[in-house]
């Protein structure tokens, strides 16, 4: 997201359950956060202007038709412009039998030093 020197953005902080309406105002380097409830709606909003993240979930193909897709997700929030990137490689991925829960199939996101592991175990299926 991007705010100018003296914009004003409202959003729903995501932080807690309680998902205050945070009002963020730019005064320059300033960050104004109000309507928060806690210490994490501040820092969430002030997050959001400087440099937004996310944790990625998603879903890769896999060789199997009994699991043709495999949940997976980033180990950290990802700066948010590089998000279409990691989409458009992960499904691009095709992943083979075994995969471990946790085990890495793309390593490093764009020098990053984030991750994306798999979300669930996926085996040769066994007769």
């Amino acid at each position: 997201m991007s705010v100018a020197a003296t914009d004003t953005v409202e959003m729903i902080c995501i932080s807690c359950p309680i998902g205050c309406r945070l009002s963020i105002t730019r005064h320059g380097e300033v960050i104004v956060v109000r309507g928060h409830q806690c210490p994490r709606g501040e820092a969430y909003g002030v997050a959001e202007v400087r440099a937004p993240r996310r944790i990625v979930t998603a879903t890769v193909a896999t060789t199997s038709a009994l699991m043709p897709r495999l949940p997976v997700r980033t180990t950290d929030a990802l700066p948010l412009q590089h998000v279409p990137e990691l989409l458009d490689m992960a499904y691009r991925l095709v992943v083979d039998a075994p995969v471990a829960p946790g085990q890495i199939l793309i390593r490093d996101i764009l020098g990053t030093g984030i991750h994306l592991v798999a979300s669930r175990a996926f085996r040769v299926p066994t007769t």
